[in-house]
């Protein structure tokens, strides 16, 4: 086992599984509701709250006396929650698991409904929004399914800056079906204009099972060729280092002080409680998932069953390769002093092969204390990760 982790500080996900509408490339666990009825907001919130009891009483003496770093609500779109749903969660959240947090981070859609709640989520303790921009473009948005048109989602996103948030994110997606590189830089230049202190760009993934991947199947998605792709992403990365973002992960740049202390928690293989349907968690060197299936899931926490759908310890091989693979994900690397002293030996003890591999194909470098991908690595990063996660 790594040298690990049972009395370092605790990050927590939620799960908020509605939307007003599901995208078509969307394949997280979240269902289409239009507006989110009262009584179905009250009764998931009151069921994570009793997921939360069920966890502590299984897991209690390794979720006990640990600081409460960061809390993520995710989903489907959390937005939709009303601010007293949010306060709520984090208040019961924060009385049993040692908070406040340092950074509480809300996703939300920049509709009006959903930016109208901006100053009360911020009441209620949120720190920081991710917002789901995607385009500021309306035959983009209307290809990929989104709500928002683009007049209302730049209103909504000018309004949710307004409010004062220690920070705030917005999304992007280029390879978009037809979308054009002036489409994109153009979005690029007016995010920049408005001073979003964190873009999160994100190449289109077309994901099995998927309306997308259906017709891409029989001929009907018309997304951009390899090269404009690969324009695309170099574009963005130049203008975005050009105007002070810095890249710290692989589709991730931020301004200084404004990097996500939760995503970071990830790609650096620490503990996060996961509460929700489909929410996952490591915890102390177990990993375990909650059932995709909403029905499912209500069900087994209202009789106060665990509605985990799979669990299973991370053998010590496995703590490694997530270790090396999610941390190539950050430009920083890995730091060699990093992985010694939560492993015991050197990286090489256990991937000289593929180390050397790597080095020969310029996809990593050495710097200093650290291990790197180097500008072909970053292009060719998924040639990297597939050499770790998930062996």
């Amino acid at each position: 086992m790594s040298a690990a982790t049972s009395r370092d500080d605790l990050g927590v996900y939620v799960h908020i599984p509605f939307c007003e509408r599901v995208c078509p490339y969307c394949d997280f666990a979240v269902l289409g509701v239009g507006r989110l009825e009262p009584e179905r907001e009250r009764r998931y919130v009151e069921l994570l709250l009793r997921e939360l009891d069920l966890l502590w009483q299984k897991h209690g003496p390794d979720l006990a006396d640990r600081p409460l770093a960061t809390i993520y609500l995710g989903g489907g779109t959390p937005g939709l929650l009303q601010p007293g749903s949010v306060e709520r969660l984090l208040r019961s959240l924060e009385a049993r698991l040692g908070g406040p947090a340092r950074e509480v981070t809300l996703e939300l859609n920049p509709g009006t409904l959903e930016s109208g709640r901006a100053a009360g989520f911020r009441a209620a303790g949120v720190t920081r929004l991710s917002i789901g921009l995607q385009s500021l473009h309306d035959r983009t948005l209307r290809r990929l399914g989104r709500a928002q048109k683009a007049a209302e989602a730049l209103r909504g996103l000018e309004s949710c800056l307004a409010v004062g948030f220690d920070s705030l994110s917005v999304d992007l997606i280029f390879g978009a079906p037809e979308q054009t590189e002036a489409e994109l830089f153009g979005d690029l230049e007016r995010v920049i204009e408005l001073g979003v202190p964190h873009v999160s760009a994100y190449a289109l993934t077309i994901e099995p099972g998927t309306p997308f991947a259906r017709a891409r199947e029989r001929g009907l998605l018309r997304l951009p060729d390899e090269e404009t792709e690969l324009r695309m992403s170099l574009g963005l990365r130049a203008r975005l280092a050009e105007a002070g973002y810095e890249q710290y992960e692989i589709s991730s740049f931020a301004r200084p002080g404004h990097r996500s202390r939760h995503n970071q928690r990830y790609w650096a293989c620490r503990d996060v409680l996961g509460l929700g349907v489909s929410a996952a968690s490591l915890v102390a060197d177990l990993r375990f998932q909650n059932t995709r299936d909403l029905a499912e899931w209500e069900t087994a926490v209202a009789e106060g069953r665990s509605p985990v759908g799979e669990s299973r310890p991370v053998s010590a091989r496995e703590a490694r390769q997530d270790f090396v693979g999610l941390g190539f994900r950050c430009l920083d690397g890995i730091r060699r002093s990093d992985f010694q002293r939560r492993f015991g030996a050197p990286l090489e003890v256990f991937f000289a092969a593929e180390l050397r591999e790597l080095r020969e194909l310029d996809l990593v470098a050495d710097r200093e204390d650290s291990l790197r991908l180097t500008e072909r690595g970053i292009r060719f990063a998924d040639e990297v990760f597939q050499r770790f996660v998930g062996r």
